[in-house]
Formats: structure tokens, C-alpha cells, sequence
């Protein structure tokens, strides 16, 4: 765990692409959506690169690319989905507003129509330093590797709880192999019961503080 920002803000997006179908033989007839969505795809990788600071955390992923049915049919339309992942929420709001600009002025180039759906999701997970300093001598106490952690492009729902109570989250080892999300992901399950005996020993201790404070 560590003190301050730990997880990113995590947004999700849906973009609506809009040509006009045509033979694969007779593309001129028609307004290739596919083209248009690979020009977008390309464009909204220089967000994080060209558009906001190197120095900050920004990660933009297109992640499903769907179009067509057919071999030798050009597809009326395009769907692309993806996600956006940030610590600065100032960056966070600007975000939308910079991806509706660019798509729209790529789809009209090319004579289409294109639509942004932008689903605001988890805000970023800031840790309270004294509560990660406590997690973190416990967890020692009580004969865990510890390690202060990095900031993480990833997302914790947790969050929520943190924009109202003070706290930290902690994340704990798998021993697996694989990472999170990933198909070989095995974790140890005999650790359950090692993390059960540290959240028993660290709720009623913190408790105690707050009680006392």
C-alpha cells in the first residue's frame, strides 16, 4: 500500500461510427466505417502523448473493435469501446470534451457521423498517509513482506468509500504466476486464511484509534 494516490481514475467509453454500407468490390459507393474507426483509434493515441503532459498518468485503450458480418460487405456502421484511465482530475473532465472534438471532426472528414458515450466510472483512490503507515506496520508486525507501493493504472471501487471516510486499501499477494486478469491466474488459496488473521487483528486496532483520537 502506500499514502496518497494508489489507484487511477477509471472511465469507460463507447464510440458510434456511421458511413454507409457498400460492396467490398465498390467501396467508392459507400463511406468505409471501418477506415474512419482506424483512423480514431490511431488519433486518440495522441491524447495521452501529444495533447497532455508527459508527466502525467494517462492511459487510453481502445479495447473491442466491432464491425460487419460479411467477407465482401463494407459495414454501414462501427462500434469501438474502450476505457480511460487518469490520477489528475482536472485531466479527467477535459478528457471527454478533447475525444468528442477529435472523433467528430474525423468521421465529418470522411462524410460520417460519429458519437462519443462516456460512462464516468470509480474516481481515483488517494490513501490517508497515517492509515497506510498503520496497515503497513501491522502488516510487518505480523510477518508479511511489506512494500510501499506505486502508483497503479488500475481501478478500486473502494475509492468511493475513501471520498468519504478517511482510510487506506491495501492489496495483498496472489503467489500466483499470472497476474489479475489474466487466463493462468492461480492464486494460493491456502493465503485466505493468512489475510483473514491480519484484517481480524487490524479492524478492532483501528478502531482503538479512532476511539481514542
Amino acid at each position: 500500500t502506500r499514502g496518497g494516490a494508489f489507484y487511477a481514475n477509471v472511465d469507460r467509453f463507447t464510440i458510434r461510427i456511421r458511413g454507409k454500407g457498400a460492396h467490398a468490390a465498390r467501396p467508392h459507393e459507400g463511406i468505409d466505417s471501418i477506415v474512419i474507426g482506424s483512423h480514431i483509434v490511431t488519433a486518440l493515441q495522441t491524447l495521452p502523448s501529444r495533447v497532455f503532459s508527459a508527466l502525467e498518468a494517462v492511459v487510453l485503450s481502445v479495447t473491442r473493435f466491432t464491425a460487419g458480418n460479411s467477407w465482401n460487405v463494407l459495414p454501414q456502421s462501427v462500434e469501438l469501446e474502450g476505457t480511460v484511465r487518469t490520477h489528475n482530475d482536472a485531466i479527467r473532465e477535459a478528457i471527454p470534451h478533447r475525444m468528442r472534438q477529435l472523433i467528430g471532426s474525423i468521421a465529418a472528414g470522411f462524410g460520417a457521423e460519429a458519437e462519443l458515450e462516456w460512462i464516468a466510472g470509480p474516481p481515483a483512490l488517494v490513501n490517508t498517509p497515517a492509515w497506510a503507515d498503520f496497515a503497513l506496520d501491522l502488516a510487518q508486525a505480523r510477518g508479511f513482506a511489506t512494500e510501499r507501493g506505486t502508483p497503479q493504472m488500475g481501478g478500486e471501487d473502494f475509492a468511493f468509500y475513501l471520498h468519504h471516510v478517511p482510510g487506506a486499501f491495501v492489496s495483498i499477494g496472489s503467489a500466483s504466476a499470472f497476474g489479475l486478469h489474466h487466463p493462468g491466474f492461480d492464486p494460493d488459496e491456502g493465503m485466505l486464511e493468512t489475510a483473514v488473521d491480519y484484517f481480524t487483528q487490524l479492524a478492532p486496532r483501528a478502531l482503538d484509534i479512532v476511539a481514542s483520537a
